[in-house]
C-alpha cells in the first residue's frame, strides 16, 4: 500500500488541489479535493492524474530493478526544454513501491518547475 501522505502531497503539489483530505469509504482509500466532486484512490485511478499532471508538459520513466531486487526506479522531465524558464534536471525517486516512487518524482518534477510557477505568481499578482 502506498504512504497515502505522498498521494495527499501529490494532489496538493502537482494537481493543485487545495483542501486535500483522505477518507476510507468501502472502494478502498479515496483522496478528496474539499467540496468538489474531484477525487482519486491511488491504488485505482493513477492513470487518471498521471494524465492529468504529465499533460504535455512532463514525460516519466520507470524502471524496475536498477539498484536492488523489486527497487523501481521513476525520472519525471519537462518537456520543451527550450522554453525560457524549463529545468534541464530531471526528478528521480527510487522505491520499493512503484506509487510512491510515482509520487515522489511527481512532486520533485512540480517542485522544479519554474514556468507553472512563474505563471501561477502572475496569475494570483493580476
Amino acid at each position: 500500500m502506498t504512504d497515502l501522505a505522498k498521494a495527499a502531497a501529490f494532489a496538493r503539489h502537482c494537481l493543485k488541489w487545495a483542501d486535500v483530505s483522505i477518507a476510507d469509504t468501502g472502494k478502498g482509500t479515496i483522496i478528496y479535493d474539499g467540496d468538489s466532486e474531484r477525487s482519486f484512490n491511488p491504488a485505482s485511478d493513477l492513470q487518471k492524474v498521471l494524465t492529468e499532471f504529465l499533460g504535455e508538459h512532463y514525460f516519466i520513466q520507470i524502471n524496475r530493478d536498477r539498484t536492488g531486487l523489486f527497487q523501481w526506479q521513476v525520472i519525471v522531465g519537462q518537456q520543451g526544454i527550450t522554453t525560457p524558464g524549463a529545468s534541464f534536471n530531471h526528478a528521480q525517486a527510487q522505491d520499493d513501491d512503484l506509487l510512491d516512487a510515482i509520487f515522489e518524482a511527481c512532486i520533485e518534477a512540480a517542485r522544479m518547475d519554474k514556468r507553472r510557477f512563474a505563471g501561477e505568481s502572475r496569475s494570483e499578482s493580476a
